[in-house]
Order: structure tokens, then C-alpha cells, then sequence
């Protein structure tokens, strides 16, 4: 769980680009701080996205019957990494697709189809969603400091700050990266 609340990182996406703060979000908010907010709501996906935010897991499936892998409902994306072949030899691909009845299953890229077979182990790596607070703090801070590198650059372009945001965001990134990397040990 993150010690960032989304206010506090707001206020550090203005503060570095020079502009005052802010006391809530929806009142107190203006231009600069909707686009603030915008920013930052557009990177935390971009990371979870990436599977920089702590969010991938790794889950066998085997099914007793022919049939469906249901995946969770936060799941953003995932991918297929246990090696398995059509009739023909082609290497399968997989991602997650959300049907009619809103069930969010795997879905076979290389045959067009939802149905797996019996008695297989898929291994299939899931990338879920996970809200502002549920984040670890390294990784809010990595994202702040990419939100604020590209807020100053969308408002003002000034290349000196543009470096010095660069440098801390590269910090913080690390940072994140490591803190995923000893949770998966």
C-alpha cells in the first residue's frame, strides 16, 4: 500500500513545474490542476500496463473439461508464456478478451477461438489493475516524477527543469523496479 495520497501527488506534479497548490481536487482544481490530474491517471495505467507497478503474476491453468480460462475481472492484459502448438505447428497466442456477458476469458490469437483443451497446463501471465492507493510508494513516486516531467514540458518546455526531472525520474524508476523485482523473490 502506498503512503502517497493522490492529492499530495498532484501537488508535487505542480510544485515542480512552479504552479500552487491545491487543497482538493474537485473544488480547489483548476486547468492546470485537471491537467495534473489527467497526467497522472494516464501514467498509472501506462505503468500498470507495462507490469511496472508490481501488478504480474503468474497462474497454471488446467481444465478437467474442454473449455474457458476465465480470468479475473481487473485483469489489463495478459500473455500466454507456456509453449503450445496448433495442429499445424504454429506457436499459440494468447491475450485477454472480454465477451459478451462481460467474463473476461483467454483468448486463442492464432486459431480465433475460446475454447482450450483438457488436461494441459497454461501458464499464462496476468497484468491486473490496481488503484492509486493499493501502489507501493517507490512506484507512485516513479510515476510522479515521470507526471511531473511531462506536465512541466506540456506547460512550460523548459529544458533545464525538463533534465533535472529526467534525472529523478530515472531514480525512481530504479527505485520501483528493484522493490517489484525483491517482491517476486
Amino acid at each position: 500500500m502506498g503512503a502517497i495520497d493522490k492529492i499530495d501527488a498532484v501537488n508535487h506534479i505542480l510544485l515542480m513545474a512552479g504552479e500552487s497548490l491545491v487543497n482538493d481536487l474537485v473544488d480547489d482544481g483548476g486547468m492546470d490542476t485537471e491537467v495534473a490530474l489527467f497526467l497522472l491517471d494516464r501514467n498509472v495505467i501506462d505503468f500498470q500496463l507495462r507490469g511496472l507497478a508490481s501488478n504480474t503474476y503468474i497462474k497454471k491453468y488446467n481444465l478437467d473439461e474442454a473449455g474457458y480460462i476465465d480470468l479475473p475481472l481487473d485483469t489489463l492484459s495478459c500473455e500466454l508464456v507456456s509453449q503450445h502448438t496448433n495442429a499445424d505447428g504454429w506457436l499459440i497466442k494468447a491475450n485477454a478478451r472480454e465477451d459478451n456477458e462481460g467474463n473476461i476469458r483467454l483468448h486463442n490469437l492464432t486459431e480465433h477461438k475460446n475454447l482450450w483443451k483438457k488436461s494441459t497446463d497454461y501458464y499464462v501471465e496476468v497484468i491486473y489493475s490496481l488503484v492509486w492507493s493499493e501502489m507501493d510508494t517507490p512506484i507512485q513516486r516513479a510515476i510522479m516524477a515521470n507526471t511531473a516531467r511531462q506536465y512541466q514540458l506540456v506547460m512550460q518546455g523548459d529544458a533545464d527543469v525538463d533534465a533535472y526531472l529526467s534525472q529523478i525520474e530515472s531514480m525512481y524508476t530504479v527505485k520501483g523496479k528493484s522493490a517489484d523485482i525483491d517482491d517476486k523473490n
